[in-house]
């Protein structure tokens, strides 16, 4: 008769070579994620956005990518799950999304080859947000009441808004979204803000093409006051 350790270690030894044997054929165990994805234009140029999208299976809960750019310094990777990335010199670049759930994680590499392009209107930065096709920057600068003063960290979102942090990355303090209004007759585009804060805030929003500036200031000791301007930029269409 055979002792129920012995069962009990030999089940544990055959499942150990199983995921051994998983591991080394790439096979996914069941509910693990598989890593995909694709992006957008197809054929990307230097200095213009690309959009990333991730397609990967089994609904990971946690996303990493490594967009093969050393030189965008901590740009160049990012926790979103469908995240945008410039490449601001041509070449080819090695893209990497690692996804992961609770049944495991999934890695995959695509080649990107950018090639040259026109220089966009807007240069992203860590201070810097590129919106709206990238015509408008917005950078935002804060003073606190002792005098401390400092630029806000910028995060992309979408293709119109963005957020900035100020002293902590888990704590948003401004979020900022530039809308093209064009369509609906008053020829303007248009700013909306707001704010998680009582620190003096200057946000500046640029327009590239004219060179028009929409300057906004919050006081200091003043919850953000929310900015709904549709006139930021009149005259501004197309």
């Amino acid at each position: 008769m055979q002792h129920p350790r012995s069962r009990s270690i030999r089940r544990n030894v055959l499942w150990a070579s199983l995921l051994t044997l998983f591991a080394i054929a790439g096979i996914a165990r069941a509910g693990q994620t598989v890593a995909s994805f694709t992006w957008s234009p197809a054929s990307p140029t230097s200095g213009n956005e690309v959009s990333f999208v991730d397609h990967s299976t089994e609904n990971p809960t946690s996303w990493l990518w490594n967009f093969g750019d050393p030189a965008g310094g901590t740009l160049n990777t990012s926790t979103a799950p469908n995240p945008f990335y410039t490449y601001n010199l041509p070449g080819n670049y090695t893209v990497t999304l690692t996804v992961a759930n609770n049944d495991g994680q999934g890695t995959t590499t695509q080649a990107l080859t950018v090639t040259p392009g026109i220089p966009p209107l807007c240069t992203e930065d860590d201070g810097t947000l590129c919106l709206n096709g990238v015509r408008f920057s917005v950078s935002a600068d804060w003073t606190k009441l002792d005098g401390t003063t400092g630029s806000g960290h910028a995060v992309k979102l979408t293709g119109d808004s963005g957020y900035f942090w100020f002293f902590d990355a888990a704590n948003i303090e401004l979020v900022v979204k530039v809308l093209n209004g064009c369509s609906l007759g008053n020829g303007a585009y248009w700013v909306f803000a707001a704010g998680l804060t009582n620190v003096q805030v200057v946000l500046n929003v640029k327009d590239e093409k004219t060179g028009v500036i929409y300057p906004n200031t919050n006081p200091q000791g003043i919850a953000y006051v929310p900015v709904q301007d549709t006139n930021a930029f009149p005259s501004s269409c197309p």
